[in-house]
């Protein structure tokens, strides 16, 4: 993911878990670390794991910040899934799903189509949204699969004019990635 700039040394990775939020360092190498936690109710967050230099993949770090530090022995917590690149607000299975397509290596067109659908399902919801939300319909907040934000539009002090700024520039990012997917599908 770092040499094809997906992710970059010193992004942060993050997910929660029971209320407690877990943050961690993307190291040269692709290695976890700097971990550290702010726990559920707590003001501050305190470096965890320090025993560790750094962690070899998602899963290891996840399942320490689970074992090691909440105690929790019999979860089936998905790594991939639930964290997420702080930078771009994908999670992390996500971001691999991408890398996929950049691999020269990987001959199959089937997971660049799959990609194209995602992609273009993602940009159709999110144009029907801002449509509704710019003739002023009630619109419920909506979290995309790709990033960990809500939009809370419900409130009357909602900053109507920043949120569609917002989505209308996530969507012509995903319009743009489209366009690359379908640069290299000729190659």
């Amino acid at each position: 993911m770092i040499s094809l700039g997906v992710v970059s040394v010193g992004d942060t990775v993050e997910f929660t878990f029971k209320s407690n939020y877990f943050s961690a360092e993307i190291l040269r190498g692709g290695l976890v670390g700097n971990c550290r936690m702010l726990r559920a109710n707590a003001r501050t967050s305190e470096k965890i794991l320090q025993h560790t230099t750094a962690f070899s993949s998602l899963t290891a770090w996840t399942e320490a910040c689970l074992q090691d530090i909440l105690e929790e022995y019999y979860t089936r917590y998905s790594s991939w899934k639930r964290v997420t690149h702080k930078e771009s607000r994908r999670s992390m299975a996500d971001l691999r799903d991408s890398c996929k397509l950049f691999d020269k290596k990987n001959e199959d067109s089937l997971e660049i189509h799959k990609e194209l659908i995602r992609l273009q399902n993602t940009i159709d919801e999110m144009s029907a949204y801002i449509g509704k939300m710019e003739r002023g319909e009630a619109v419920e907040p909506h979290k995309w699969t790709y990033t960990n934000r809500k939009y809370d539009v419900s409130k009357p002090e909602a900053k109507f004019d920043e949120k569609v700024c917002l989505l209308a520039q996530q969507v012509a990012c995903l319009e743009r990635t489209k366009e690359s997917i379908e640069l290299l599908s000729y190659f």
